[in-house]
């Protein structure tokens, strides 16, 4: 069954579809016929199924998909459940040859766990049929294969926030965004612009302030690297990251970021919280925005980028390697051992998906991004682009839309959380300890190595330094 996955497709010839069910109707939606079987769903909008006060586009959107397919949505039932073990249960349902949901949606601690234990449908030969943006399956892909996809409004990742009403008060005659928006954020401007902030701030009160895991990954992604990119590298000692690591260590000793420290009781006194009036740019995340606008007038900007990145013009000119990592998220992916027990190949239990949420929910957005990347047209992949949400200026909606053309998927809180590294751990020793930036991220590379081997995963350093190479290459040839 799993070699006649690999060979089918929607496009198979006429006798190959009617064996795998499909019944094609001259001008009319094609329809398939799976005999009535029941696909047990579960997490996210598949909650749905079961729910007596869901929204009406639901049970529509299930009636849709059933006649459509000739199958039978069910919610699964996942006995022991406690908000965080999906994995667990559904490896241990599928080591005993009974998967406890045949379609699912995963965080990507959970998916690491999955890909980890080979039990996820192996989806990239057939992305193209599906036709979502890349970022929709880069977020579900692990080396090199994708195993989910993503249907979340990829891009709506963490900001860096301020009061803008504040920065009025204080004389700044620029604000963070109009910084960013100029090309005018790389280190040295960021730096001279909180050398005048300071000036302007009461004694006790510092430009920045974040959390070091917050800045690790965002300052990453601005200086052109996911700690855990989806190839399964380990950048976590690059030197892109040991820069912008680096970087911060200096604008803490120079009084320009909040010092962490350790209080006498033993814990780390860390200013990184919006609230916090010692800091003035903290990170917040997009859900928070609607509760921080009925009592701020607040402005976002992102983070400062360093010299593996470059601007010639305003921050429309920022190299393509410029990114805004984004560490969390959810993605629907579809149970190996379900598609030869139900007989429905997975590419098309795929399209189930699709075709449920995009039924209630409308993904014109992640086919209109797949287009935009056919053509090789610039894309705004926001699902609300040009949408004022909860912002005061016309900048920030631009900015914000703009942001998410540049989302990366960065899977280093996943792997920490599967115990495979310890970024945070990393962090806090360059950033609360102050230990040398190179010598502690390269200790704990070391051992992210050595963990990744031992849980049966390879590891080419030789193709890590090929594609470094590579990565260098393309940036030079584009400032050229």
């Amino acid at each position: 069954m799993k070699n006649l996955k690999k060979m089918l497709s929607l496009t198979c010839c006429a006798s190959m579809i009617m064996g795998l069910g499909v019944i094609a109707h001259a001008e009319e939606e094609e329809k398939y016929d799976f005999g009535g079987v029941t696909i047990k769903c579960f997490g996210s909008v598949w909650d749905n199924l079961d729910k007596e006060d869901a929204d009406e586009k639901w049970a529509e959107a299930k009636a849709y998909v059933e006649e459509k397919y000739n199958v039978v949505l069910e919610h699964a039932t996942m006995d022991g459940y406690d908000g965080y073990n999906d994995d667990d249960l559904l490896i241990a349902s599928v080591s005993a040859g009974d998967p406890v949901a045949d379609i699912i949606t995963l965080n990507p601690e959970s998916l690491v766990a999955c890909y980890m234990n080979g039990i996820l449908f192996d989806e990239t030969p057939y992305l193209d049929d599906l036709q979502v943006g890349s970022i929709y399956s880069d977020a579900g892909t692990w080396q090199g294969k994708c195993y989910a996809i993503s249907y979340d409004n990829l891009g709506d990742a963490w900001v860096l926030a301020y009061d803008r009403k504040y920065l009025e008060e204080i004389g700044m005659e620029k604000t963070p965004t109009d910084m960013f928006m100029e090309g005018k954020w790389d280190y040295e401007s960021f730096k001279e612009y909180c050398v005048e902030m300071k000036s302007n701030l009461p004694d006790g009160v510092y430009p920045i302030g974040q959390y070091p895991y917050h800045w690790m990954t965002m300052a990453a992604g601005a200086n052109g690297k996911a700690l855990v990119d989806s190839d399964g590298r380990l950048n976590m000692a690059s030197d892109e990251v040991v820069e912008a690591m680096s970087f911060y260590q200096e604008l803490e000793n120079e009084g320009l970021a909040y010092p962490m420290t350790y209080l006498e009781d033993g814990s780390r006194d860390i200013a990184y919280q919006f609230s916090d009036e010692r800091i003035v740019m903290a990170r917040v995340e997009v859900w928070e925005l609607g509760g921080l606008s009925e009592n701020t007038e607040f402005g976002i900007t992102y983070w400062p980028w360093g010299s593996n990145v470059t601007c010639d013009g305003d921050y429309t000119t920022l190299s393509d390697n410029y990114k805004v990592n984004t560490v969390y998220w959810g993605a629907d992916a579809v149970v190996d051992l379900s598609c030869e027990k139900l007989g429905i190949p997975g590419e098309v239990m795929h399209k189930i998906i699709y075709d449920y949420r995009d039924y209630a929910d409308d993904n014109t957005f992640m086919h209109d991004a797949w287009e935009a990347e056919q053509a090789g047209d610039f894309v705004l992949y926001g699902k609300e682009a040009g949408d004022p949400r909860n912002f005061f200026t016309e900048q920030d909606i631009e900015l914000f839309d703009w942001a998410h053309s540049r989302f990366q998927a960065d899977l280093s809180w996943t792997l920490d959380s599967a115990e495979i590294i310890r970024i945070w751990d990393a962090a806090r020793e360059v950033l609360v300890d102050r230990l040398d930036a190179r010598s502690t991220l390269e200790s704990y590379y070391n051992e992210g190595i050595a963990n990744l081997k031992d849980a049966g995963f390879t590891y080419d350093e030789e193709a890590e330094g090929a594609a470094e190479e590579i990565a260098t290459e393309e940036v030079a040839t584009e400032a050229e």
